[in-house]
């Protein structure tokens, strides 16, 4: 067989083959092209991808301990991203007054060294997702609830220490995509009703400082989750919002008092989605075989191929049985 013809023939059996396997619905057997099909659209609707989120207890959110408890929880659960938990907090301060030695650039390094070890260990085949809490909930881990007396009487010495803490977060992305990392989960804080009562907070100490630390983590990357987080309150309009980077978008279930469905957030966003699970309810006591049947529920009634199973925000406390049983059903294998 002469040479360039043996190159067509093999160039031929390679089309069949990834035809063949486009028509049956092969499911890939990699975790990243598994996620990168479903954000393109072209994953088979057999399979829907599936992530749960947990904090780890008080001795395993440092160092080694961090590491091997992230990666029991992801080969226990089986999710199709691994996503690993901010547990660095910043100091708290009194006086808002930024000093050289209070946050230094690199504060997040040992963070960093977390994130490092398990894409070691598992971003071959598997998208590493950082978490990166906003500037807003870093500032908070600092004030407190002094964050409006800040914000109304003292606004330009709040920019200031925002403005420290996006540097430091800023570093601590660049450091996490030398490591490796392929993409960040993303979360917001800072536009709900509660801080309507300090005219322009969203506008002037939220947004800008989102969109610097969000659009650094989306450039170069290819995996990118934003989470508009309601844990400290309700939101009444997620409009503000639809021009955040990311691939893929995790919402509250409930905006300005009425429920907010996977299908609103694809409208709005235009994106994938992440959810179907209220963290406050069945997921946390019903029995695994009503979660298997809520999670087949989700996915018949929401946009097709568009949802990724999981949860509003974090399950800590969820059985583990029932997070493999959502996790498994969206898999198709349950």
């Amino acid at each position: 067989m002469k040479p360039i013809f043996r190159s067509l023939v093999s160039i031929s059996l390679a089309i069949a083959t990834f035809t063949l396997m486009s028509c049956s619905g092969s499911i890939p057997s990699s975790k990243k092209e598994i996620m990168d099909r479903f954000v393109a659209g072209k994953l088979p609707a057999k399979y829907a991808p599936a992530a749960f989120f947990v904090h780890f207890a008080n001795d395993q959110k440092v160092g080694e301990a961090a590491v091997q408890a992230h990666l029991d929880y992801f080969h226990e659960i089986n999710p199709d991203i691994l996503k690993v938990q901010f547990e660095q907090f910043a100091p708290r301060i009194r006086e808002l007054e930024v000093r050289d030695d209070w946050m230094p650039e690199d504060y997040y390094r040992p963070t960093v060294e977390i994130i490092k070890r398990l894409q070691e260990e598992a971003g071959a085949d598997t998208y590493v997702l950082p978490t990166v809490y906003s500037t807003f909930q870093v500032t908070t881990q600092s004030l407190g609830r002094r964050i409006i007396q800040a914000a109304t009487e003292q606004p330009e010495a709040f920019k200031s220490v925002l403005e420290c803490y996006t540097r430091a977060l800023i570093w601590f992305v660049k450091e996490c995509k030398a490591v490796g990392i392929e993409g960040f989960y993303m979360p917001t804080q800072g536009g709900e009703t509660k801080f309507y009562e300090v005219p322009g907070f969203y506008e002037t100490f939220i947004r800008p400082y989102d969109l610097a630390v969000m659009n650094e983590c989306c450039k170069d990357t290819k995996m990118n989750i934003l989470h508009i987080c309601d844990w400290e309150g309700t939101y009444d309009d997620l409009k503000r919002f639809a021009d955040y980077p990311g691939q893929i978008v995790n919402t509250p279930m409930t905006v300005d008092g009425k429920p907010f469905s996977l299908a609103d957030a694809v409208n709005l966003f235009g994106r994938p989605v992440l959810g179907g699970f209220n963290r406050q309810t069945e997921i946390l006591s019903a029995p695994a075989e009503t979660i298997a049947e809520m999670t087949r529920k989700i996915l018949d009634e929401g946009p097709a191929g568009k949802i990724m199973i999981g949860a509003d925000c974090t399950v800590s406390s969820a059985p583990h049985e029932n997070l493999q049983a959502a996790v498994s059903t969206a898999h198709g294998t349950k």
